[in-house]
Formats: C-alpha cells, sequence, structure tokens
C-alpha cells in the first residue's frame, strides 16, 4: 500500500512540475521574429517591426496605419529602448516546438514618464503561419514568482538607474 501510494504522489509531482516549467525547444527559428521585432522597434523601424506581427499584435490595421501609431507613441513617449537579451525558446508541450512557442526576452527601457529606466521580462508568444514565424502576443510579467519562473537565476534589478546614459529623444 504505501509503494502505491509513494509511486502515486511521485507521478503527481512529476506532472506538476512538467506542467508548471516549460522547457527549451529543440534548435528552432521561433525566435528570429522576437530579435527581429525587438531590435526593429529599439531603431524606430516600425514598417520592418510589422513584418513580424501576426494580426492580433496589429489589431488587423494595416502597416501605414499600424506604422503611425507606434511613431506617434514612440515620439509622444520619447520611448527609448536599450539592452535586448532574446532567449530561448520554450514550450508547455513537447510536440508544440514544431507551431508555437514562448520566446523570453529582457529589455531595458526609458520614456518621458520613467526617465531613470527599468527592465522588462517579457513573455512572446509565436506562432508557424504559412511565411514563417508570427508574433501572436506580448506580456510583460511583473510578479516574481513569475520572472523567476521564466527567467530562473535572473537577478530583478531596482527600479531606477537602468538607462542614466541613454537622454530621451528631443533631449
Amino acid at each position: 500500500m504505501r509503494t502505491k501510494l509513494w509511486i502515486t504522489s511521485l507521478f503527481l509531482l512529476s506532472s506538476i512540475w512538467t506542467l508548471s516549467y516549460a522547457e527549451s525547444c529543440a534548435y528552432n527559428d521561433a525566435m528570429a521574429p522576437v530579435e527581429h521585432y525587438t531590435k526593429a522597434m529599439k531603431e524606430y523601424r516600425f514598417s520592418d517591426a510589422y513584418g513580424a506581427l501576426a494580426d492580433t499584435m496589429t489589431d488587423g490595421l494595416p502597416v501605414e496605419k499600424w506604422v503611425e501609431g507606434q511613431k506617434r507613441l514612440f515620439d509622444i513617449g520619447q520611448v527609448v529602448i536599450g539592452k535586448l537579451d532574446v532567449r530561448w525558446p520554450q514550450h508547455l508541450d513537447p510536440s508544440s516546438c514544431d507551431t508555437q512557442a514562448i520566446v523570453p526576452n529582457v529589455l531595458s527601457a526609458k520614456d518621458r514618464f520613467n526617465n531613470q529606466g527599468s527592465v522588462e521580462f517579457e513573455l512572446y508568444r509565436v506562432s508557424k503561419v504559412a511565411g514563417g514565424w508570427r508574433i501572436d502576443s506580448q506580456e510583460t510579467l511583473i510578479d516574481e514568482p513569475a520572472i523567476h519562473r521564466w527567467f530562473p537565476g535572473h537577478e530583478i534589478p531596482d527600479f531606477q538607474g537602468q538607462l542614466d546614459d541613454e537622454p530621451l529623444p528631443g533631449e
């Protein structure tokens, strides 16, 4: 009886662990759209960034309208994106890596309202569609346990002083 209980407990714990922690995908190019998108946004190349996005990220807007909105947002907010650190694609289901993945990213950014900068922990959900991988959604993590789940061992820096050396646009 004890052996059966022990085996059942072990099975349940391993199942919970598997569901709780993502694992790396074997090599694929799922991180490419995230690298392309974040670099293009950092360089204010919004037309280039648009090509990495699914309709869910553009609200179905044509490229010209989406670019106009992003440009206005970045100009008014004086957005500066600093360091980018796109991580290896992750999955929750090993069979899904060929069609979908989660791509973690750490970036430093600041803007008119956050002029000392901060570090943002992001999760991009990407899907493979005809023509390649596209970003379906982006989530910024703020909960420390969630950050540690997706970025194990990463030190969460203090809020202030992340991009002091980068001037805001127009300064």
